[in-house]
């Protein structure tokens, strides 16, 4: 069934129309840029526009009823162009609107393009609360002051608006908006808490995570249990990511940073970023009790970055490596990399040329080793290797920052987070120096305050940089050999393949001799380590 449209936003019907000629109809343009502005508002426009047509002795042939904001010069205004084609093509003399800032905000050049339109073909706009008529002489310069005025109006209201929510960041607050799945912010509060109905799922979702489950199998296990989201659609991987790197799931201000178009232009589009809003410290603010910790929010990160490979400007999910050294040993024929096959027992598992697998033997001869003689020898060599190393060895080294990046990454991303404090509060101190010294901008008192103020910042920033830069403790890499074998055997197939790659360039091996040659498999293997 038809929806019944109101009578104030009626179209003449063909009666009424029926011998009119262009200068006898009059469209009328009525528009609304919040849904907070009600139906009720623009039916009394309307009725006050068709009572001034009326007077004028013209026929309404069409409303033209738009939502959308006037002063954004990326917003296409469909009914707004509908109208003003209606007096291009000679449809009508005549396009009536109840006020100017109805009609346009962007400034005295659109209203000055769209009057030269009507110029053009004899036709007038016609505006009601200011009693204008385009097609009088004198009229234009009144215009152009209108929608100036609009302009500034316009202006000064989003300048309101960014220093409100400017304000509430700098406060500590949260600015508004839909919270994600798991907290809320009680109106006014300004601070964010657990929502007893959505956190045990969005708890259960933050655990599964950090116990190395994919998006997609938690997602998969939500929708075998029926729990759906907020709105009671349907959970996916990639909503469960979305809803992760939002800083105010671990209780903390976001950021948004807002696009442009090709021109420079703000466009009405703001992408949530990954980072949090920071105090002058570099410190994130905290803006209530998230679902979870700001480090475990960045070990799900990691974690979910980890499955992620990037191509070009996008990305796409990789499987997690199965065998110790798919995809680290490479063939000794095409040099391209080896992948575990098997299935059953472990004992069955072998270490194949992917070229000869996928592209057959014309392709490269390849070789077939048993991955358990492979992985045991290979540790065997990493163990007496790194057994060998000493302080300030790039091998060491290497392990060093990335058990740092795996194992503490709320101290990686607390030491990011110090040096660009550093660097921000350097800056500030640079700038009020040349505030001071060259443009003498501040007075001496003022200056010596706010430096004063810089200097126990960056004081306190470099005292914690040396703290975290500290070496960790690798006493297990110097101890015997049977602690250090221990460690090894307590770590994960993750951090065995990281631990190899931090100290090995290339792994291969040399192909058997004869079918059955017994050569001992540590004779074969060919390591390059990091020098």
């Amino acid at each position: 069934m038809a929806k019944k449209t109101a009578e104030e936003f009626r179209d003449g019907s063909p009666e009424e129309l029926a011998g009119k000629s262009p200068e006898d109809l009059v469209d009328l343009y009525l528009r609304r840029s919040k849904k907070r502005e009600t139906i009720e508002t623009l039916k009394q426009h309307a009725r006050d526009l068709r009572h001034e047509m009326h007077r004028q002795g013209l026929t309404v042939r069409k409303v033209w009823l738009e939502q959308r904001s006037a002063s954004k010069q990326h917003v296409r205004r469909e009914k707004l162009e509908g109208a003003m084609a209606a007096v291009i093509d000679g449809e009508i003399k005549t396009l009536a609107v109840w006020k100017t800032d109805r009609f346009d905000r962007r400034g005295m050049a659109a209203i000055g393009t769209a009057l030269d339109e009507f110029d053009r073909r004899q036709a007038r706009l016609f505006v009601l609360q200011e009693r204008l008529d385009s097609s009088q002489p004198g009229t234009r310069i009144v215009f152009a002051i209108l929608a100036e005025r609009a302009r500034e109006e316009i202006k000064d209201l989003t300048l309101r608006v960014t220093t409100g929510k400017n304000a509430a960041r700098t406060a500590g607050r949260w600015p508004g908006g839909r919270t994600p799945y798991g907290v809320r912010s009680p109106r006014g509060s300004g601070h964010i808490e657990p929502d007893p109905a959505e956190y045990p799922h969005a708890r259960r979702i933050a655990d599964e995570l950090l116990a190395g489950k994919s998006a997609m199998r938690v997602a998969h296990d939500l929708e075998r249990d029926g729990i759906r989201t907020r709105d009671g659609a349907r959970w996916d991987a990639r909503a469960i990511t979305r809803m992760v790197r939002s800083t105010a799931w671990a209780g903390l201000l976001p950021t948004k940073e807002r696009r442009f178009d090709e021109h420079g232009q703000p466009l009405d589009v703001w992408v949530p970023s990954d980072e949090p809003v920071r105090d002058a410290e570099g410190n994130p603010v905290v803006i209530g009790t998230g679902v979870v910790s700001p480090g475990e929010r960045l070990r799900i990160l990691a974690l979910i970055e980890a499955r992620i490979t990037k191509m070009g400007g996008g990305s796409r999910g990789k499987r997690p490596h199965t065998t110790f050294l798919g995809g680290i040993f490479s063939c000794p024929y095409c040099q391209k990399g080896m992948t575990g096959s098997g299935s059953g027992s472990a004992r069955s598992l072998m270490y194949r040329c992917r070229t000869r697998s996928v592209y057959g033997k014309d392709a490269c001869p390849g070789v077939v080793v048993r991955a358990p003689r492979m992985d045991a020898a290979v540790e065997a060599m990493w163990l007496s290797h790194v057994s060998a190393l000493e302080h300030g060895s790039p091998g060491l080294d290497a392990i060093v920052r990335r058990w740092a990046v795996f194992h503490d990454v709320e101290k990686e991303q607390r030491r990011k987070e110090v040096m660009a404090g550093l660097d921000a509060a350097r800056t500030r101190r640079d700038k009020l120096e040349h505030d001071f010294y060259v443009e003498g901008t501040l007075s001496e008192d003022r200056f010596k305050t706010l430096a004063a103020e810089q200097a126990a910042v960056i004081e306190s920033l470099d005292l914690e940089a040396a703290e975290l830069a500290r070496e960790a403790d690798l006493s297990v890499f110097f101890a015997d050999g049977e602690a250090l074998a221990d460690a090894w055997a307590e770590s994960t197939l993750a951090d065995r393949r990281m631990l190899l790659g931090c100290v090995l360039k290339s792994l291969t091996i040399v192909p058997a001799r004869f079918p059955g040659d017994r050569t001992p498999i540590l004779g074969r293997v060919v390591p390059q380590w990091v020098a």
